[in-house]
């Protein structure tokens, strides 16, 4: 009564001589960073419904919220990066002026 399958070819193999099918840690990546948007866009509208139509002034404004935040970010890092006027040398001075 039961039917048997036959099973041809190698397990993880497309085809005849190709690389079997991975999944990498950049399609790890994507997957996860794709869900944590995804989350983020559909939960959005959920959460501010209660709100009324001041939602549909909110919407486009998150996303420059989001440009401004990352922007910041990007200032800061600047900031905290060392430079080359600011980088020690060998027998520089130091802030309290003794030689290092």
């Amino acid at each position: 009564m039961a039917d048997e399958v036959q099973v041809t070819g190698s397990p993880g193999k497309t085809a005849e001589g190709d690389k079997p099918n991975q999944f990498g840690l950049t399609a790890a990546i994507a997957l996860i960073v794709g869900s944590i948007i995804g989350v983020g866009i559909f939960n959005l509208p959920t959460t501010l419904a209660a709100y009324g139509p001041i939602t549909l002034v909110s919407m486009p404004l998150t996303p420059v919220g989001a440009l401004a935040f990352a922007l910041l970010l990007r200032r800061f890092r600047g900031a905290c990066r060392p430079t080359a006027a600011r980088t020690p040398t060998p027998g520089s001075r130091s802030a309290t002026g003794s030689a290092s």
